[in-house]
């Protein structure tokens, strides 16, 4: 038996209001049409839900027992449009991001790819920065959240870790240190380094973790992002120094990639958002595929 909403409709607001111009009012049909829409319910249950007079209308013990459920019945079909309404609405939209170029250049792609799958409906913009614009960009709300490393909270500025990543090496597959199973800072020692440029927070974390290992570190080429990096690494150039999450650009010139140990530099990726900031559901769901991604992407660098 399929009931009408709209016959059901009638009738709670009939016996809401007590009257039929009352109720056809409040649901825009004439008097002739909800008295037709009462009968088709009545027809269809097989009971006589309303008694009629001149003056007035009541129910029927049947009628007194049905509303109840024809109650239940509207509420829960409001329950299910108002949750279509907001997984419409999760599922739709725009989102604004600012993240450094290494991750632009390596995570980002597969990202966008499964995002777009999942979220067809949603347009993601992406501003390729380095911190001081990621968070100027954040500030002017240019963007709606920020994915970096080693950005500062401040009284304006929230900064919540997302996951970690570890600093590898990437050579090719034919260089000794692919066949090595651990790969120690102290191993990289004579051979040419390609590092990120100085200032930025890898090529500090490298110059730290030389000095730990006991090395000086003489950078055979300073690259401003790691695809350039892993571009002269592919020629045969030099070792270059990138994130762990570089593994599928890496892959893509036929790098190995291996975590340096000895020490092992690890670093938490952050999310940015101005304080106070409430994050749309789409953005949350991108971060969450961001995070898996990146997470996948640093298991092919863990040995």
């Amino acid at each position: 038996m399929n009931l009408n909403l709209r016959q059901v409709e009638a009738f709670v607001q009939l016996a809401r209001l007590g009257g039929f111009s009352r109720a056809a009012a409040q649901l825009h049909v004439s008097q002739a049409g909800l008295s037709i829409l009462i009968r088709k319910l009545e027809d269809k249950l097989a009971m006589k839900l309303v008694e009629r007079t001149t003056r007035s209308v009541s129910l029927t013990p049947a009628g007194h027992e049905i509303l109840p459920m024809a109650e239940r019945m509207l509420a829960d079909a409001e329950a299910i449009l108002s949750s279509s309404r907001g997984i419409v609405a999760q599922h739709s939209g725009r989102i604004a991001l600012a993240l450094p170029p290494m991750l632009a250049g390596t995570v980002l792609p597969e990202v966008l790819k499964r995002f777009r799958d999942d979220h067809p409906r949603v347009a993601v913009a992406f501003r390729e920065c380095v911190n001081e614009e990621l968070i100027g960009r954040i500030y002017a709300r240019d963007v709606e959240f920020g994915l970096a490393f080693g950005v500062q909270a401040s009284s304006e500025l929230v900064c919540q870790p997302v996951l970690e990543d570890e600093l590898a090496v990437a050579c090719l597959a034919t260089h000794r240190l692919a066949r090595k199973r651990v790969v120690r800072w102290r191993d990289l020692a004579g051979e040419p380094i390609i590092t990120h440029a100085t200032g930025s927070i890898a090529r500090t974390l490298t110059e730290n973790a030389f000095m730990e290992a006991g090395l000086l570190l003489t950078p055979a080429y300073e690259a401003t992002n790691s695809l350039t990096a892993l571009a002269l690494a592919a020629e045969g150039l030099g070792l270059a120094v990138v994130s762990s999450a570089s593994t599928p650009a890496a892959m893509s010139g036929s790098l190995v990639l291996k975590v340096l140990r000895e020490p092992l530099v690890k670093r938490h990726l952050q999310l940015v958002t101005r304080r106070g900031a409430v994050l749309s559901p789409p953005a949350l769901a991108f971060v969450e595929v961001f995070a898996g991604c990146m997470k996948a992407a640093r298991s092919g660098a863990r040995l």
